[in-house]
């Protein structure tokens, strides 16, 4: 999809059901909620989002709204959240409805939705990404009102994994990954520091939980309308800009784990292949420290080139002189070099043979002894693999 025809989308969308009301400058959040064929879960969604909590009063409603977009639905989807509506009048909730052809992927949903949005918003305002079949905590919307005077132009909320319906092999892969990825969140914390985003944190950024503020959605060009992994794109494309980003321990949501994947490469594939025991090999402490390194250094070279600098950038990361000056001269502040050295140097092949990649529990032991600490997660992954080895005692 072009500009051009998902601006003509956006404009010629029509509510269905309650009228949405013109823009108040009192509002600070817009939900943004894509939804097809979501008749089994999106009544639960909508529950939680009716029943936000400040303290313990109900979040005023002249502070938020939650728009859904029903997109190319065959089943009851429209219909419960018409009737969803008409029993909650006080909920600011509003329902659009298509069947363009165009909008074929959940990235082009989420940009038409997300662009309707941005033009109702004022520019402080959050746009705030979540899915049909996540049920919000019940302080969610509160947890992002409380970054609105903060400098952060793009949260990431914690995603809390509903496992129920899943078998152990899947179960013990999921807390596995989880793990993995808080302990390489907490390491890069130590080596690559970033002022918005210390320690403790977590390490989820994708679409069920992700705000990001107005201005910098406009500025950046908004999210990219592709199949998959729209959320990670987004994600990416705010720190290229230099903007700040916060992992923040709350607001925290309960997304499903439903294996039959509707997107190539998305969570639900991730599900399929941890219940069939598959898995990808990881990177070992050594490749994430020397990574980690060269990233500060890089930081640290925008502000204060040196030769010293420059070569030992490259010798880490196994980049020739010449090309690191080409991809500094390109890239125009370290964030955005950053972002695509994470990208490029998965098939860097220098790189990759002098740091071969290693299963993920092996990778976990490096780090856990690099630590020297159980973190509750630990707890989770220990408690999961004993699970594992229970059952095929049983077998």
């Amino acid at each position: 999809m072009n500009i051009d025809s998902i601006a003509k989308i956006v404009a010629g969308l029509k509510t269905y059901g309650n009228q949405t009301p013109s823009l108040s400058s009192r509002i600070e959040l817009s939900v943004c909620i894509p939804a097809r064929n979501e008749e089994q879960t999106i009544w639960k969604t909508l529950t939680a989002l009716a029943n936000q909590l400040s303290g313990d009063k109900a979040v005023p409603t002249h502070l938020y709204e939650v728009l859904v977009l029903c997109n190319n639905c065959n089943d009851h989807t429209v219909e419960l959240c018409k009737l969803f509506q008409e029993l909650h009048p006080g909920f600011p909730f509003y329902i659009y409805v298509t069947n363009n052809p165009a909008i074929n992927n959940v990235g082009a949903a989420r940009r038409v939705l997300m662009d309707l949005t941005s033009q109702r918003l004022t520019d402080n305002g959050f746009i705030i990404m979540t899915d049909a079949d996540t049920i919000a905590d019940k302080n969610w919307l509160d947890s992002f009102l409380k970054f609105q005077t903060e400098p952060v132009d793009l949260i990431c909320g914690q995603i809390i994994p509903d496992i129920k319906g899943l078998n152990a092999e899947a179960k013990k892969n999921l807390f596995e990954n989880r793990h993995y990825l808080d302990l390489v969140s907490r390491l890069e914390s130590e080596i690559y520091p970033q002022q918005s985003d210390p320690w403790p944190r977590h390490s989820h950024n994708s679409g069920p939980n992700m705000a990001v503020r107005n201005s910098v959605y406009k500025k950046i060009g908004g999210i990219p309308p592709i199949p998959c992994l729209e959320d990670i794109a987004l994600y990416q494309k705010v720190i290229s800009y230099g903007y700040h980003i916060k992992h923040a321990m709350e607001p925290i949501v309960t997304t499903s784990c439903r294996s039959s994947s509707r997107v190539q490469g998305g969570f639900g594939s991730q599900i399929q292949n941890w219940s069939a025991s598959k898995t990808e090999n990881v990177e070992g402490f050594a490749k994430l420290r020397k990574r980690f390194t060269a990233f500060a250094e890089i930081k640290q070279y925008y502000s204060q080139p040196s030769e010293e600098l420059l070569n030992s950038i490259g010798h880490r990361l196994k980049i020739q002189k010449q090309a690191l000056l080409s991809l500094i001269e390109i890239h125009h502040n370290s964030n955005s070099l950053v972002i695509y050295l994470e990208n490029f140097l998965k098939d860097h092949s220098p790189w990759n043979a002098d740091h071969p990649n290693i299963r993920i529990a092996e990778a976990i032991n490096e780090l856990e002894g690099y630590f020297s600490v159980f973190s509750q997660t630990s707890k989770i992954y220990i408690s999961a693999r004993s699970e594992l080895s229970s059952l095929k005692r049983l077998e």
